[in-house]
């Protein structure tokens, strides 16, 4: 079909509803989207003067800190944007707990951790400081303390213990050779392509008659791994240094939240580069020396919760529209494209659509998640407590700490979208195989389509908050977005600082999510789901 044809099809497409509605589902019919209140969100979310999203971020980065779940740093900062958001003149603004945990482990997170002091230094063969942080929940070093690397880079337990049994005590473990790093031949930021998107858009097609078949993948061996950190614990090691990404950039991430502080080695890691010149200075024969100063402390028991705060609709009050992105982040850097910039974009679409009045329907709410990076457990317990239906029986609490069974009440949601993908700029939606409601996405499209919000793919995507919306049959959704240096610069890294995020992209999710969130909450009717799986 010529493009021409393409568009008079589609043309045609559009009008069918009105022309034909004995024949058209109830959701295909029109969405009479306020076009007027769409502009006045635009007006006031694009003007860098009004506009108040970089400073929401400046603040929740800079001033607030990283949001490492269980640390002090979430809840100070949880804290804040409650006020905030009460300060805009939303309703139900709270950090809401998580359910008791039946099983007494604090739904995962009977420690929580911080770092309040990092030291790292050469002292020979050459003096240098060291770039370099802690994992998380492995400890800290009890005050200064200094000695000799060694390389131990074995990962078979016979082999590490042939070559180094009795000889690691008082010393720190190099734990890897180091990175062979190849130059940044192609550009670190980018943003989408046009024929990216249009790939987006176009499903695979299926093998060609005849075509030889995919050889299956071999089993994956079923022996369980040898611990080299309990090994190097028991050997008495100062602690174990490890790198990764190079070019500056190293991720931090986190141990075991289950294994006791006195019961683990301190873990670090480093900037490649200056890995690199230990580790290679050590197969030189030298004697290479690191002193530290490391204080991580531990919280027992922390309070888990998730942000949420809410603009009330005016007919449709207990139907919602969620809006939402995840509130923690790792401690190397400040957690901007992961996920901060996000939830200052969603915290200003709702200061939006409060300043501007916007009229809706159904009841639109914000929720930030706690602890998304281990394993996206507070959208699943929200998703359970509320509606119902994910990962087998789902529990709440009652008043009295009870816990109860939660009743399947899927009706109440019309949709949930996520931002997650760093801060670049919203592109379409990832319409997680749901079909039907792709007509409907790209409807919305045409009010913010100079803003380059253009595709819709049907495509399903995974590893975040949108996830357990989905897996209980819920109308849950990622956005696609430019992905700008998120990989391999910003993701999970020492580099994720309020600096990579971009105003104008900003402003732009801003002024997106305030208005697909208005046209969901006035859409005529419930949202299309997804075909039951058998």
């Amino acid at each position: 079909m010529n493009r021409r044809s393409f568009m008079m099809a589609g043309a045609a497409s559009a009008l069918a509803p009105a022309m034909l509605p004995a024949m058209s589902p109830a959701w295909a019919q029109g969405s009479a989207i306020d076009y007027r209140a769409l502009a006045a969100i635009r007006d006031l979310g694009l003007d860098k003067d009004k506009s108040e999203v970089m400073k929401t971020a400046s603040y929740m980065l800079d001033v607030l800190g990283p949001r490492l779940s269980g640390s002090p740093g979430i809840r100070k900062s949880g804290e804040w944007v409650v006020e905030k958001m009460k300060g805009w003149g939303l309703s139900g603004a709270t950090l809401e707990p998580w359910p008791v945990d039946p099983t007494g482990t604090n739904n995962g997170f009977q420690r929580g951790w911080s770092n309040e002091k990092f030291y790292l230094h050469a002292t020979a063969p050459a003096a240098f400081p060291i770039s370099g942080m802690s994992t998380a929940w492995t400890p800290g070093t009890n005050g200064l303390i200094s000695g000799e690397c060694v390389l131990a880079v074995e990962t078979e337990e016979a082999d590490l213990r042939a070559k180094h049994d009795g000889k690691l005590r008082g010393k720190w473990v190099l734990a890897q050779a180091p990175l062979e790093m190849q130059a940044q031949w192609e550009p670190v930021a980018r943003r989408l392509t046009r024929e990216q998107l249009d790939a987006m858009e176009t499903p695979n097609r299926p093998p060609e008659q005849g075509a030889p078949a995919t050889p299956a993948a071999p089993p994956r061996p079923n022996a369980q791994a040898f611990d080299r950190f309990k090994y190097f614990f028991e050997q008495g090691a100062l602690g174990v240094l490890a790198t990764n990404r190079g070019h500056g950039v190293f991720a931090v991430q986190g141990a075991p939240r289950n294994v006791a502080p006195d019961q683990q080695i301190p873990r670090i890691s480093v900037e490649a580069e200056h890995y690199g010149r230990l580790a290679r200075a050590v197969s030189q024969g030298q004697r290479v020396v690191i002193e530290a100063d490391i204080r991580n402390a531990w919280h027992d028991n922390p309070a888990m919760f998730n942000v949420v705060g809410e603009i009330r609709g005016s007919s449709l009050p207990e139907e919602v529209v969620i809006i939402g992105a995840h509130f923690d982040s790792w401690h190397g850097a400040t957690g901007a494209t992961d996920n901060g910039g996000a939830c200052s974009s969603m915290l200003e679409a709702m200061r939006l659509l409060k300043a501007t009045n916007a009229p809706l329907k159904r009841t639109v709410r914000i929720c930030l998640w706690n602890g998304e990076e281990q394993g996206l457990i507070g959208s699943r317990l929200y998703v359970a407590s509320h509606f119902g239906g994910v990962r087998g029986v789902p529990t709440s609490s009652n008043e009295r700490g009870e816990i109860v069974p939660v009743k399947r009440d899927h009706g109440r949601l019309q949709i949930y979208m996520n931002q997650d993908n760093g801060a670049g700029s919203i592109r379409g939606f990832q319409a997680q195989g749901n079909r039907a409601i792709m007509p409907i996405f790209r409807d919305w499209l045409g009010p913010v389509r100079d803003l380059g919000v253009t595709h819709v793919s049907p495509n399903t995507t995974g590893s975040t908050d949108h996830i357990p919306f989905d897996q209980a049959g819920l109308p849950g959704f990622q956005f696609i977005q430019d992905p700008i240096e998120y990989f391999p610069k910003t993701h999970h890294t020492n580099r994720d600082y309020f600096e990579a995020l971009q105003p104008e992209d900003m402003r732009r999710n801003a002024v997106i999510l305030a208005s697909f969130a208005m046209m969901a909450a006035n859409h005529p009717v419930l949202l299309p789901r997804k075909p039951k799986a058998p």
